[in-house]
């Protein structure tokens, strides 16, 4: 039987991946036989995700990278290119500059711009550096981009700069998919719910005690958000072209 869940021999960067989601991206794409670009600031953890990676026996290179860095940005996607030869994923997954808690009449134009930088600026501009290596090759790619549940939930209070964020991912990736799809490119987007990862840890710690109530199917793992984003890569979702899929287990009805 064919596999339409195979992703192997691709070569995909994943950005956030030294922990949390990230990490688990790149391991699940590893594990279904793909070679992966690993991106993050924190060398230190890289290396170790980059072992986890290449236990699979596929190829892993490490990427230091500051997303809110457009030269970086370039300068990572050109050693990709350099080092594997193409690239035909790309999953946006990094997050940073977010202020916690703030209520809108306290925040300030730096704190938000640090969070557009952080959260939304980047997938533009890792996806324009993708998109261009993709045509210049005429190979087509996939384009996954993580949204988040802020975005659509009002439940979530003093978050506007993230949420806003996140909520213009959805409308860029519809877009993008759109522009794309003539030349092969795939392009969606995930909106995870409460995943035992980073922040939610323990599920006996305060934090997690008190998400419970919102809890419709119990705590989602690492691996449940790293299982839809391979098969968003692979030609099993050929049909799906800017979706924005909640994936959060039922939290967000």
């Amino acid at each position: 039987m064919k596999n339409y869940f195979d992703v192997a021999g691709k070569y995909a960067v994943v950005t956030g991946a030294s922990s949390g989601l990230g990490r688990q991206f790149a391991l699940c794409l590893a594990e279904q036989g793909c070679n992966v670009a690993i991106a993050a600031r924190r060398v230190e953890r890289l290396e170790e995700v980059k072992k986890e990676v290449e236990a699979y026996g596929v190829k892993c290179l490490v990427l230091p990278c500051d997303v809110t860095d457009t030269e970086q940005i370039r300068n990572s996607v050109d050693k990709v290119v350099k080092e594997f030869g193409r690239i035909d994923i790309l999953i946006n997954n990094a997050a940073g500059g977010t202020p916690e808690n703030t209520p809108m009449e306290e925040l300030s134009f730096d704190q938000w711009k640090a969070c557009m930088n952080g959260c939304l600026s980047h997938v533009f501009t890792m996806s324009q550096a993708f998109v261009k290596e993709c045509k210049k090759s005429a190979h087509g790619g996939h384009i996954v981009n993580v949204s988040a549940k802020a975005a659509f939930h009002s439940a979530s209070h003093n978050k506007i700069p993230y949420a806003t964020a996140k909520g213009a991912i959805a409308t860029l990736t519809q877009r993008m998919a759109n522009d794309l799809i003539e030349d092969d490119i795939f392009v969606n987007a995930i909106v995870p719910g409460y995943v035992l990862s980073n922040y939610y840890r323990d599920p006996e710690s305060p934090q997690c005690k008190a998400k419970e109530k919102d809890l419709r199917i119990g705590w989602a793992t690492p691996e449940d958000m790293g299982n839809i984003t391979s098969f968003l890569c692979s030609p099993l979702s050929r049909q799906i072209i800017g979706a924005v899929i909640d994936w959060s287990g039922g939290t967000m009805l």
